[in-house]
């Protein structure tokens, strides 16, 4: 629950002071909470007994005698009874704002695991109107497994009530969706279509031997749905309100929005609401943002205009737009395939889809760097991790080292020989490691359609660690759970229900912490501010249910927020633990 001026109810208690002998609120701008187990994320100085607030800052941290001579006597104090504190936690790959929305219409959050089970979801969410957008039934948030039952989807979505009701489902990947025979037809997608299309084309959708599409398609396929889709009237204050509940309860009290928006629109509704949500004294994390751009268009032009956006949104509270996503490929696992190997699909000879002209993405990132912006990439397929190294390489002996911290995220599979190259050209490595375990989407959809040789550098995060890589904890939320402690839980021992994906690849708890602390505060360009308890830093803490420096990891993946603190006010929680 929410406190002090947010939007849910205000859950106050009464401390009573051991020092200043006077009584009041974890909203108090002067308090000490001592008798705590508190991992700091500062390397030099990794635990604290105690931590001095004043307003919105961190004065002291360390011993309760350092704490108590940084306030006055009226300081308030609060008794941590041992319990465990970490650092506001920070998500170097978070679609908050995209999340918050999902979180006000029907999403199955991957629970579905079979079409029977969708089935009887897309009936209740039709009948009860979460899942209509206007005429259409549209439900996000499938398993990607799903795709691999197209018979059975189009068996349940094409016939009885959906006979003539247009039904949209769209993965919890964010790259792949369906569309039933109605709305295929409204959208165009029919055999003609398919058969004129360009072989670089036709790869984004899905069709049997004859060329008939069965409703499958991804990534650039998406045009043709949406074109036709009722005009969205989202409720963005709704949906930020929503995103920052859903982050604090998670002890979340930053990200970088990776897709704030794309450079080829003349608008920013994301970036728009932000600020606005931070005008309403709404916005309860520190956002960092990159706007979608194209490494094959106009370099120049894209910076010139990013920069009108920095002037427009950086003067916001807690929000600050840093430079560019660029999409370097799509999704490995079947049928999308979209992900750009080095080497071929077993199933279909295709190498997936390298998104940028090598050469010109090199250009765009050397011109990006030179005047200041960040530069955010998605590689899933090791060819994409190559190129997109090759082209911050090629920044970097240019520019020299400008000190930014350009990021890839994903990262599927890489190379062993790219491993070193993080270090040696400081690039982070924003890593989602929740996904890092023996399950069908690991093991079933993806390991019989690559070359052995590449299924077995899947997620090396132990391996680049090991090369003195930065690792940076990311969501992808709503891709999945936003959930740090079930990512820790899965980076630690990658056990699925299908076994253990690659055990000499778990990594150490320590790392994990520090990945989402201080190392994600980097990918965020405010490592100087957040991401660590020490002094002069804003006062974002996470009081959590057990010590989870000590947990086992099945213990750590059940670990519970009790109260998240942003900027020295909770935001998240009661007071009465």
């Amino acid at each position: 629950m929410r406190i002090a001026g947010y939007p849910l109810a205000v859950v106050l208690c009464i401390c009573q002071s051991t020092y200043g002998q006077h009584a009041g609120s974890l909203n108090t701008p002067e308090k000490i909470l001592y008798n705590a187990k508190i991992f700091t994320a500062d390397v030099a100085h990794p635990y604290a007994e105690a931590v001095a607030i004043r307003g919105n800052k961190f004065v002291a941290v360390g011993s309760l005698a350092a704490a108590k001579a940084a306030l006055g006597k009226n300081a308030l104090m609060v008794d941590m009874h041992g319990q465990c504190i970490l650092p506001g936690l920070v998500d170097s790959h978070n679609h908050g704002l995209q999340g918050g929305e999902g979180l006000l219409h029907a999403n199955v959050t991957d629970s579905a695991e079979t079409v029977e089970q969708l089935a009887a979801y897309a009936d209740e969410v039709r009948k009860n109107g979460l899942g209509m957008d206007s005429n259409v039934l549209v439900i996000d948030g499938l398993n990607i497994e799903t795709w691999s039952h197209i018979p059975e989807l189009r068996k349940v979505f094409n016939t009885g009530t959906y006979n003539k009701m247009p039904v949209l489902l769209r993965g919890s990947d964010g790259h792949t969706g369906w569309a039933n025979a109605v709305l295929a037809n409204l959208a165009g997608i029919n055999k003609a279509f398919i058969q004129q299309l360009t072989p670089d084309k036709k790869k984004y959708f899905g069709y049997e031997a004859n060329d008939e599409p069965n409703g499958f398609f991804a990534d650039s396929g998406f045009y043709k749905v949406d074109a036709v889709l009722p005009e969205s009237h989202a409720d963005y204050t709704k949906a930020g309100i929503k995103a920052m509940e859903y982050n604090n309860s998670l002890g979340i009290t930053a990200w970088l929005d990776p897709a704030a928006g794309n450079m080829q629109e003349n608008t920013n509704t994301t970036l728009d609401a932000y600020k606005a949500l931070a005008k309403k004294h709404l916005l309860t994390a520190h956002v960092a943002a990159t706007v979608v751009a194209d490494a094959n268009g106009n370099a120049q032009k894209q910076i010139d205009d990013l920069k009108k956006l920095q002037n427009i949104y950086n003067n916001t509270p807690n929000l600050q737009v840093l430079g560019f996503k660029i999409f370097g490929d799509g999704v490995i696992e079947y049928p999308t395939q979209t992900a750009a190997l080095s080497k071929p699909y077993t199933n279909s000879g295709s190498y997936g889809a390298l998104m940028f002209n090598a050469k010109k993405f090199a250009s765009f990132v050397t011109l990006a760097d030179k005047q200041g912006l960040l530069v955010h990439v998605h590689a899933i397929g090791d060819l994409t991790a190559t190129e997109a190294l090759n082209g911050f390489e090629a920044a970097r002996k240019a520019n020299g080292y400008s000190g930014l911290p350009h990021t890839i995220t994903h990262l599927q599979i890489v190379q062993p020989a790219d491993i070193p190259r993080f270090n040696q050209l400081h690039i982070l490595a924003s890593l989602q490691l929740l996904w890092a375990l023996g399950d069908p989407t690991t093991i079933d959809i993806v390991k019989p359609y690559i070359a052995p040789e590449l299924y077995k550098y899947q997620y090396p995060a132990r391996s680049l660690l090991q090369a003195g890589a930065t690792i940076c904890g990311a969501s992808d939320w709503p891709v999945s759970t936003a959930n740090p402690f079930m990512a820790i839980y899965e980076a630690e021992t990658r056990r699925g229900k299908l076994g253990v994906l690659d055990s000499t690849q778990c990594m150490p708890r320590m790392a994990m912490l520090y990945a989402y602390t201080i190392n994600a505060a980097q990918a965020l360009m405010a490592e100087k501010s957040i991401g660590s308890i020490a002094p002069g830093k804003y006062a974002d803490l996470v009081l959590v249910d057990r010590d989870v420096l000590t947990v086992s990891p099945e213990a750590m993946k059940d670990t519970k927020v009790l109260w998240t603190m942003f900027e020295g006010k909770l935001v998240y929680g009661s007071e009465s633990h």
